[in-house]
């Protein structure tokens, strides 16, 4: 089980926790003890089981989500998420490390969130 809050560094190495705040069936929040109802920074995990019976997965979402007023008066909100779906075929074991070692491998590298911001493909 993840634990009820968390302590994560941001951009600029700056830690900030998250503490739990809301826990109901397969999805969690979690909010920034730092923002400000106005702006709050948050943490969301959710978990469900998708596809068709004959190709079963585990779907499983950890997002951080940012609000804020912008010069008009009008919410804004920006996300960052990972969604990890796996096949409950034990076979996807296998492979599944080496998927989220590339995907943290890409996200490591400044260059490629910059292209991605751009709406490069």
């Amino acid at each position: 089980m993840l634990t009820a809050n968390f302590v994560l560094a941001d951009a600029a190495a700056a830690n900030k926790t998250f503490n739990l705040v809301f826990q109901q069936g397969q999805e969690s929040r979690r909010l920034d003890t730092a923002s400000t109802d106005s702006s709050p920074r948050t943490m969301r995990v959710q978990h469900q089981e998708v596809g068709p019976v004959s190709a079963r997965a585990n779907r499983h979402n950890v997002s951080f989500a940012k609000s804020y007023i912008d010069a008009n008066g009008v919410v804004q909100t920006a996300t960052a998420s990972l969604t990890l779906q796996v096949p409950k075929d034990a076979t996807a074991s296998a492979f599944t490390d080496d998927l989220v070692a590339f995907v943290k491998n890409f996200l490591a590298t400044g260059a490629n969130i910059d292209a991605i911001r751009r709406g490069e493909s």
